[in-house]
């Protein structure tokens, strides 16, 4: 069985960045930059007050003439001369000859005349132009998965449009005659296709296009049909053991599917696929829920990321144990967990039940306790690694 570190190398391994598609900027928040984004535009385009007050030179001293107070958008059309003073509001641009504000409630207004009680100098209360950055500056760089703040700052630098690299199309099929839909009539004996229902939003998310394909019987020739669709990735659920049912590997090799690996030494999650129909991927997920849902964390989501050219993560972050832990066997072990914040440290306590079949207590759980192969057994208070869920 390969380890879970030689197992994401291999499936990262697989995937070159797909192509880009310029996005308008109000679509592309969660995109991932396919080029540095650069501004077109100072920011601020020009000397701007940071209060409202009165634009004055800072050579001056005494009463001042106040000449005009433009509105926001209509700048003075001439510069400040000896003695003169113009009223501005916050954000206003600074006429010409002006080189300080005074701020309002400094100044003694009596007809068209002003004094103040502060002394100006050189640059008191005005943003320069370019203060927060300059045109051609990147904004957000290659790789970037743009959020809201990056949005907000593109836009001030007068950016209509991105380039992102194209969301990477995932086609998800779930597998066995036991499965029903959610609200559907069930077998004797049947369960709910749940698994899906966790990895759209999860896809999404991470940066992906979902496709549910929905599920498919227990029938060679149905399952064989996958190789025929059109995606970036195909990722099934159940039926990858080695059960009498189990038959996603034998009927995709009949449409000569290449296996790269079966089998990781993890739990949970130990019957995974990892292949190629043609050109195209294929991510063979343990039917177990949990195990489908914790093995996408693993290895779903790098795959994503490394079709969208966002380089990989460390996910692992240290913890303390509340508790206790046995010594771990042979396989990497994820127990799922709840975290809390004691004096800035991260602790997390594992549940005490830890089957995989428990999607309830997967639900509650915020981390996952990663245990080395081999781990020794660990005290209250024991330095662990843990993966957060969310």
């Amino acid at each position: 069985m390969l380890s879970v570190e030689e197992a994401t190398q291999r499936i990262i391994a697989a995937f070159t960045p797909l192509e880009s598609e310029r996005v308008p900027l109000e679509d592309a928040a969660g995109r991932t930059l396919a080029a540095d984004a650069l501004a077109k535009a100072d920011q601020p385009p020009f000397p701007s007050s940071a209060m409202d007050g009165y634009a004055v030179r800072s050579a001056d001293q005494g009463l001042r003439r106040v000449i005009g107070a433009p509105h926001a958008g209509h700048p003075f059309p001439r510069a400040v001369g000896p003695q003169e003073a113009v009223r501005l509001f916050t954000g206003s641009r600074v006429p010409d000859g002006a080189d300080a504000v005074l701020a309002q409630e400094d100044a003694r207004v009596a007809g068209d005349r002003v004094e103040f009680s502060a002394t100006p100098f050189p640059g008191k209360f005005i943003r320069a132009k370019g203060l927060d950055f300059r045109a051609g500056q990147v904004l957000a760089a290659k790789g970037a998965c743009l959020s809201a703040r990056h949005l907000a700052l593109l836009a001030a630098g007068d950016l209509s449009h991105v380039e992102a690299v194209r969301r990477p199309l995932i086609a998800l099929a779930s597998t066995g005659d036991e499965l029903s839909l959610p609200g559907s009539p069930r077998m004797p004996g049947g369960i709910v296709a749940s698994s899906v229902y966790g990895l759209m939003p999860w896809i999404a998310q991470w940066g992906g296009l979902p496709r549910n394909l929905g599920i498919l019987p227990d029938d060679s020739e149905t399952i064989a049909a996958l190789a025929e669709e059109k995606c970036d990735l195909l990722v099934t659920m159940g039926g990858a053991s080695v059960g009498d049912h189990d038959l996603v590997r034998p009927a995709l090799d009949a449409k000569g599917f290449a296996l790269d690996f079966w089998k990781i030494a993890m739990r949970p999650g130990k019957p995974l696929i990892f292949g190629h129909l043609g050109k195209t991927p294929l991510l063979g997920l343990p039917g177990n829920p949990v195990s489908s849902l914790v093995c996408a964390l693993l290895y779903l989501r790098p795959a994503i990321w490394a079709m969208l050219g966002r380089k990989p993560e460390q996910l692992l972050k240290p913890a303390r144990l509340i508790g206790t832990l046995d010594a771990n066997g042979e396989r990497q072990d994820y127990l799922r967990a709840k975290g809390e914040w004691r004096d800035g440290v991260l602790w997390a306590r594992p549940f005490p039940r830890q089957d995989s079949s428990l999607l309830k207590d997967f639900s509650a759980a915020d981390l996952l306790v990663m245990r080395p192969p081999r781990a020794p057994a660990l005290t209250e208070g024991g330095t662990i690694e843990v993966l957060a869920l969310e």
